[in-house]
């Protein structure tokens, strides 16, 4: 089994991966207030600061019964983004990412550095065999992100969206741990 106790925060070049805390309730709202950056996904805008809260909780939770790994991506004293691993198989040896990043922040290289981070973060710490990331078709920056950081395409799925109604169309992408090709 997975334990995230205590809390493994990674430092990079430019970042600090870390947990979230209320602290953070601000910055997160903004992000999570902005039509845009739910354009590719099925959520819900906060439109209080207690559902951005409610959102820290829920994760911080997961994170506390090791169901998943949450970082909030810290740049310049400022939340600009998340990154996480989740949907952990039962065998513990592969796992899903997520992630999102301010609009001002894309385009900057920011993404790259915390999702390589994390890749090795899964892969030496975690010893998970592969990775998966599943990126709206239209999603053209992830899909770039994905294929600079050699992850493969191979599969696509439709998935309905349970919030929005609608149907999302996702290319499947994965790098698997070249230590255990």
């Amino acid at each position: 089994m997975i334990n995230f106790t205590p809390f493994p925060s990674i430092r990079t070049k430019n970042l600090l991966l870390r947990r979230m805390n209320y602290n953070d309730i601000q910055d997160l709202f903004e992000m999570r207030t902005i039509p845009e950056m739910i354009k590719y996904v099925d959520l819900k805008l906060d439109e209080t600061t207690d559902e951005t809260r409610a959102y820290i909780n829920k994760m911080n939770e997961g994170i506390d019964s090791n169901k998943w790994i949450i970082w909030a991506i810290e740049h310049e004293s400022k939340v600009i983004g998340c990154i996480s691993i989740w949907n952990i198989n039962e065998a513990g040896n592969s796992g899903e990412l997520g992630y999102e990043l301010s609009l001002n922040y894309q385009g900057q290289g920011i993404m790259k550095e915390s999702l390589l981070s994390v890749i090795e973060y899964g892969f030496n710490v975690m010893n998970l065999m592969a990775l998966d990331a599943y990126t709206e078709e239209k999603n053209v920056k992830s899909i770039n992100l994905l294929k600079r950081c050699n992850f493969i395409d191979i599969d696509r799925v439709h998935d309905q969206g349970h919030i929005n109604n609608k149907i999302y169309h996702m290319i499947v992408f994965r790098l698997e741990n070249r230590n255990y090709i």
